[in-house]
């Protein structure tokens, strides 16, 4: 039996590669923040397994972020594998990306969403 990987699944989708970028959305964690516990999940390192993703510093820098999550993205592959028109799925990865205000989370959300190169479902 076949396996449909997600990278295959996202280029029959979209008609191209799509790209990961590891993105904060500047949230903490209830095991951390004392709501729950204070040490962490023990799956969890330091940085919130979020190690490849971009410093948060707000939300209007939200584009700053993207752009230079792409620029990591483009500097692992070759020259010729990055397409002018490409696609990213936008990946919120450190801590608890839905760990707070849910006003600031959406506007957050929204606007990375809004971008043409985040690649969303119809």
């Amino acid at each position: 039996m076949r396996i449909l990987t997600l990278s295959e699944y996202l280029k029959r989708e979209f008609g191209q590669k799509v790209y990961k970028l590891s993105l904060s959305s500047g949230c903490t964690c209830p095991n951390r923040d004392g709501t729950i516990g204070t040490g962490g999940c023990t799956f969890c390192s330091a940085g919130g397994s979020g190690e490849f993703a971009q410093p948060f510093a707000d939300e209007n820098s939200i584009g700053d972020e993207i752009e230079r999550a792409k620029a990591l993205v483009r500097r692992k592959l070759p020259a010729n594998a990055v397409k002018t028109e490409e696609k990213y799925i936008a990946y919120f990865q450190s801590y608890t990306n839905t760990y707070g205000d849910t006003d600031r989370l959406t506007r957050l959300y929204r606007k990375t969403i809004e971008r043409p190169d985040i690649a969303t479902g119809d």
